[in-house]
Protein backbone atom coordinates (compact mmCIF):
# COMPACT_ATOMS: atom_id res chain seq x y z
CA UNK A 1 0.00 0.00 0.00
CA UNK A 2 2.79 2.41 0.97
CA UNK A 3 4.60 1.59 -2.31
CA UNK A 4 1.46 2.41 -4.26
CA UNK A 5 1.09 5.78 -2.52
CA UNK A 6 4.79 6.61 -3.10
CA UNK A 7 4.51 5.74 -6.77
CA UNK A 8 1.46 7.97 -7.09
CA UNK A 9 3.30 10.89 -5.46
CA UNK A 10 6.24 10.44 -7.81
CA UNK A 11 3.95 10.49 -10.80
CA UNK A 12 2.33 13.70 -9.61
CA UNK A 13 5.72 15.35 -9.02
CA UNK A 14 7.02 14.73 -12.53
CA UNK A 15 6.60 17.97 -14.57
CA UNK A 16 4.84 17.76 -17.90
CA UNK A 17 7.08 19.07 -20.68
CA UNK A 18 5.14 20.63 -23.52
CA UNK A 19 6.03 19.45 -27.00
CA UNK A 20 7.90 22.05 -29.06
CA UNK A 21 5.73 23.82 -31.68
CA UNK A 22 5.77 22.29 -35.12
CA UNK A 23 6.95 24.15 -38.22
CA UNK A 24 3.43 24.96 -39.40
CA UNK A 25 2.55 26.59 -36.08
CA UNK A 26 5.78 28.63 -36.10
CA UNK A 27 5.17 29.88 -39.65
CA UNK A 28 1.58 30.80 -38.76
CA UNK A 29 2.82 32.77 -35.75
CA UNK A 30 5.39 34.51 -37.94
CA UNK A 31 2.68 35.44 -40.46
CA UNK A 32 0.51 36.88 -37.70
CA UNK A 33 3.45 38.86 -36.27
CA UNK A 34 4.55 40.26 -39.64
CA UNK A 35 1.06 40.79 -41.00
CA UNK A 36 -1.35 41.66 -38.16
CA UNK A 37 -5.05 41.79 -39.01
CA UNK A 38 -5.17 45.46 -37.96
CA UNK A 39 -5.74 47.86 -40.86
CA UNK A 40 -2.71 50.11 -41.18
CA UNK A 41 -0.63 52.45 -43.29
CA UNK A 42 3.09 53.15 -43.30
CA UNK A 43 5.74 54.97 -45.24
CA UNK A 44 8.53 53.08 -47.02
CA UNK A 45 11.82 54.64 -48.03
CA UNK A 46 13.26 52.27 -50.62
CA UNK A 47 17.03 52.51 -51.00
CA UNK A 48 18.81 50.66 -53.78
CA UNK A 49 22.46 50.34 -52.79
CA UNK A 50 24.64 50.13 -55.87
CA UNK A 51 27.14 47.34 -56.41
CA UNK A 52 29.95 49.69 -57.48
CA UNK A 53 31.12 51.98 -54.64
CA UNK A 54 31.53 54.92 -57.02
CA UNK A 55 27.86 54.72 -58.04
CA UNK A 56 25.30 56.62 -55.99
CA UNK A 57 22.40 54.86 -54.30
CA UNK A 58 18.88 55.34 -55.66
CA UNK A 59 16.04 56.26 -53.31
CA UNK A 60 12.25 56.28 -53.62
CA UNK A 61 9.32 56.96 -51.30
CA UNK A 62 6.26 54.72 -51.18
CA UNK A 63 3.09 54.40 -49.16
CA UNK A 64 1.85 51.01 -48.02
CA UNK A 65 -1.64 50.10 -46.79
CA UNK A 66 -2.86 46.81 -45.33
CA UNK A 67 -6.39 45.59 -44.68
CA UNK A 68 -8.42 42.42 -44.33
CA UNK A 69 -11.34 42.33 -46.77
CA UNK A 70 -14.08 39.73 -47.12
CA UNK A 71 -11.95 37.65 -49.49
CA UNK A 72 -8.75 37.88 -47.47
CA UNK A 73 -5.92 40.21 -46.55
CA UNK A 74 -4.43 42.67 -49.02
CA UNK A 75 -1.27 44.78 -49.19
CA UNK A 76 -1.07 47.86 -51.42
CA UNK A 77 2.31 49.46 -52.15
CA UNK A 78 2.22 52.67 -54.22
CA UNK A 79 5.09 54.93 -55.25
CA UNK A 80 4.75 58.55 -54.11
CA UNK A 81 8.10 60.05 -55.10
CA UNK A 82 10.00 60.96 -57.20
CA UNK A 83 7.53 62.28 -59.76
CA UNK A 84 8.93 60.00 -62.46
CA UNK A 85 7.81 56.94 -60.49
CA UNK A 86 4.69 58.34 -58.83
CA UNK A 87 1.59 56.19 -59.21
CA UNK A 88 3.31 52.85 -59.81
CA UNK A 89 1.34 50.43 -57.66
CA UNK A 90 1.49 46.81 -56.55
CA UNK A 91 -1.55 45.12 -54.99
CA UNK A 92 -1.27 41.69 -53.37
CA UNK A 93 -4.15 39.50 -52.22
CA UNK A 94 -3.45 36.59 -49.93
CA UNK A 95 -4.71 33.15 -50.92
CA UNK A 96 -4.55 30.36 -48.30
CA UNK A 97 -2.32 27.48 -49.42
CA UNK A 98 -1.86 29.07 -52.86
CA UNK A 99 0.34 31.66 -54.50
CA UNK A 100 -0.76 35.25 -53.88
CA UNK A 101 -2.83 37.13 -56.44
CA UNK A 102 -0.94 40.20 -57.65
CA UNK A 103 -1.74 43.21 -59.81
CA UNK A 104 0.70 45.85 -61.07
CA UNK A 105 -0.28 49.31 -62.31
CA UNK A 106 2.04 51.35 -64.54
CA UNK A 107 0.94 54.98 -65.10
CA UNK A 108 2.97 55.31 -68.32
CA UNK A 109 0.63 52.91 -70.09
CA UNK A 110 -2.41 53.49 -67.82
CA UNK A 111 -2.86 49.78 -67.49
CA UNK A 112 -3.25 47.27 -64.68
CA UNK A 113 -2.05 43.76 -65.34
CA UNK A 114 -2.24 40.60 -63.30
CA UNK A 115 1.12 39.08 -62.44
CA UNK A 116 0.93 35.38 -63.21
CA UNK A 117 3.56 32.67 -62.85
CA UNK A 118 7.04 33.92 -63.70
CA UNK A 119 5.83 37.56 -63.76
CA UNK A 120 5.63 37.53 -59.95
CA UNK A 121 9.38 36.93 -59.71
CA UNK A 122 10.50 39.90 -61.75
CA UNK A 123 12.44 42.58 -59.90
CA UNK A 124 10.33 45.38 -58.44
CA UNK A 125 11.71 48.63 -59.90
CA UNK A 126 15.01 46.83 -60.57
CA UNK A 127 15.57 46.35 -56.85
CA UNK A 128 16.65 43.13 -55.13
CA UNK A 129 13.02 42.48 -54.11
CA UNK A 130 10.72 40.65 -56.52
CA UNK A 131 6.99 41.33 -56.61
CA UNK A 132 6.48 38.05 -54.74
CA UNK A 133 8.97 39.09 -52.04
CA UNK A 134 6.72 42.08 -51.24
CA UNK A 135 3.70 39.85 -50.68
CA UNK A 136 2.61 37.65 -47.81
CA UNK A 137 4.54 34.87 -46.11
CA UNK A 138 4.55 31.85 -48.42
CA UNK A 139 2.02 29.17 -47.56
CA UNK A 140 2.50 26.88 -50.56
CA UNK A 141 5.66 25.27 -49.17
CA UNK A 142 6.69 22.31 -46.99
CA UNK A 143 8.23 23.48 -43.73
CA UNK A 144 10.23 21.69 -41.06
CA UNK A 145 12.11 22.75 -37.93
CA UNK A 146 15.85 22.21 -38.33
CA UNK A 147 17.25 23.61 -35.10
CA UNK A 148 17.56 26.39 -32.52
CA UNK A 149 20.18 29.13 -32.75
CA UNK A 150 21.09 32.51 -31.38
CA UNK A 151 21.14 34.85 -34.38
CA UNK A 152 22.24 38.48 -34.11
CA UNK A 153 21.86 38.18 -30.35
CA UNK A 154 18.30 36.84 -30.59
CA UNK A 155 17.18 33.34 -29.56
CA UNK A 156 15.55 31.83 -32.64
CA UNK A 157 14.08 28.68 -34.11
CA UNK A 158 15.41 27.73 -37.54
CA UNK A 159 12.83 26.55 -40.08
CA UNK A 160 13.46 25.22 -43.59
CA UNK A 161 10.95 25.63 -46.41
CA UNK A 162 10.77 23.84 -49.75
CA UNK A 163 8.48 25.62 -52.22
CA UNK A 164 6.03 23.68 -54.32
CA UNK A 165 7.70 25.01 -57.48
CA UNK A 166 11.49 25.26 -57.35
CA UNK A 167 12.42 26.90 -60.63
CA UNK A 168 13.19 30.27 -58.94
CA UNK A 169 13.85 29.59 -55.24
CA UNK A 170 14.62 25.96 -54.49
CA UNK A 171 14.84 26.36 -50.72
CA UNK A 172 14.62 28.96 -48.00
CA UNK A 173 15.67 28.91 -44.38
CA UNK A 174 14.22 31.39 -41.88
CA UNK A 175 15.28 32.18 -38.31
CA UNK A 176 12.21 33.12 -36.22
CA UNK A 177 12.63 35.05 -32.95
CA UNK A 178 11.28 33.04 -30.02
CA UNK A 179 10.00 36.12 -28.17
CA UNK A 180 8.25 38.11 -30.95
CA UNK A 181 7.75 35.41 -33.64
CA UNK A 182 9.17 37.91 -36.13
CA UNK A 183 11.72 36.70 -38.68
CA UNK A 184 15.32 37.73 -38.04
CA UNK A 185 16.97 36.36 -41.18
CA UNK A 186 15.95 34.36 -44.23
CA UNK A 187 18.26 32.74 -46.78
CA UNK A 188 17.10 31.89 -50.31
CA UNK A 189 18.76 29.29 -52.53
CA UNK A 190 18.71 29.26 -56.33
CA UNK A 191 17.57 26.22 -58.37
CA UNK A 192 21.04 24.67 -58.08
CA UNK A 193 20.86 24.85 -54.28
CA UNK A 194 23.43 27.65 -53.92
CA UNK A 195 22.83 30.58 -51.59
CA UNK A 196 21.44 33.50 -53.62
CA UNK A 197 19.74 36.11 -51.45
CA UNK A 198 19.61 37.00 -47.76
CA UNK A 199 16.78 39.01 -46.20
CA UNK A 200 17.13 40.50 -42.71
CA UNK A 201 14.72 42.31 -40.38
CA UNK A 202 16.10 44.78 -37.84
CA UNK A 203 15.39 47.76 -35.58
CA UNK A 204 12.29 46.09 -34.11
CA UNK A 205 10.20 48.72 -32.31
CA UNK A 206 6.85 48.42 -30.55
CA UNK A 207 4.26 50.77 -32.04
CA UNK A 208 0.93 50.81 -30.21
CA UNK A 209 1.90 47.51 -28.62
CA UNK A 210 2.82 45.74 -31.85
CA UNK A 211 6.50 45.00 -32.67
CA UNK A 212 7.44 46.29 -36.11
CA UNK A 213 10.78 45.82 -37.94
CA UNK A 214 11.77 49.29 -39.16
CA UNK A 215 14.58 48.09 -41.41
CA UNK A 216 14.22 45.28 -43.94
CA UNK A 217 17.15 44.47 -46.21
CA UNK A 218 17.45 42.11 -49.20
CA UNK A 219 21.02 41.33 -50.25
CA UNK A 220 22.08 39.56 -53.43
CA UNK A 221 25.12 37.64 -52.20
CA UNK A 222 25.86 36.29 -55.67
CA UNK A 223 26.01 39.55 -57.63
CA UNK A 224 26.49 42.02 -54.78
CA UNK A 225 24.32 44.99 -53.93
CA UNK A 226 21.31 45.25 -51.68
CA UNK A 227 17.98 47.02 -51.23
CA UNK A 228 16.62 48.45 -47.98
CA UNK A 229 13.04 49.14 -46.94
CA UNK A 230 13.09 51.76 -44.19
CA UNK A 231 9.73 51.82 -42.42
CA UNK A 232 8.27 54.91 -40.73
CA UNK A 233 4.96 56.62 -39.93
CA UNK A 234 3.21 53.37 -38.98
CA UNK A 235 -0.46 54.03 -38.13
CA UNK A 236 -2.62 51.18 -36.82
CA UNK A 237 -6.40 50.67 -36.92
CA UNK A 238 -6.93 53.00 -39.86
CA UNK A 239 -10.31 53.48 -41.52
CA UNK A 240 -9.32 52.53 -45.06
CA UNK A 241 -11.81 52.43 -47.94
CA UNK A 242 -12.22 49.07 -49.70
CA UNK A 243 -11.83 50.90 -53.03
CA UNK A 244 -8.17 51.53 -52.19
CA UNK A 245 -7.60 47.77 -52.58
CA UNK A 246 -9.58 47.37 -55.80
CA UNK A 247 -7.30 46.22 -58.67
CA UNK A 248 -9.51 48.15 -61.13
CA UNK A 249 -8.88 51.44 -59.29
CA UNK A 250 -5.12 51.37 -58.85
CA UNK A 251 -4.78 54.44 -61.08
CA UNK A 252 -6.15 56.51 -58.17
CA UNK A 253 -4.03 54.92 -55.43
CA UNK A 254 -1.28 57.55 -55.33
CA UNK A 255 -3.73 60.45 -54.90
CA UNK A 256 -5.68 58.85 -52.06
CA UNK A 257 -5.96 61.07 -48.95
CA UNK A 258 -4.87 58.16 -46.73
CA UNK A 259 -1.21 59.04 -47.41
CA UNK A 260 -1.57 62.48 -45.79
CA UNK A 261 -4.14 61.69 -43.10
CA UNK A 262 -2.84 61.63 -39.54
CA UNK A 263 0.12 63.90 -40.26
Amino acid sequence: MRATILASLLLVAVPVVAAPPDAGTLIQKMRDALEPARASTRKLTIVLNAVAPETESVQWTAGQARKRLGDGRRILTVMLAPASEQGIALLVQEQPKKADLQWFYLPAVRRTRALVGADAYQAFLNTDFTYADLGFVRQDARYKVVGNETRDGVATTKVEGIPREQWYYSRFVVWIANDTSLPVREEFSDPSGSLWKVETWGQVTRIDGTPVPLDVRMEDVRQGGSTELRVSDVLWDRELPDELFDPHKLRDAATSPVWTAGK
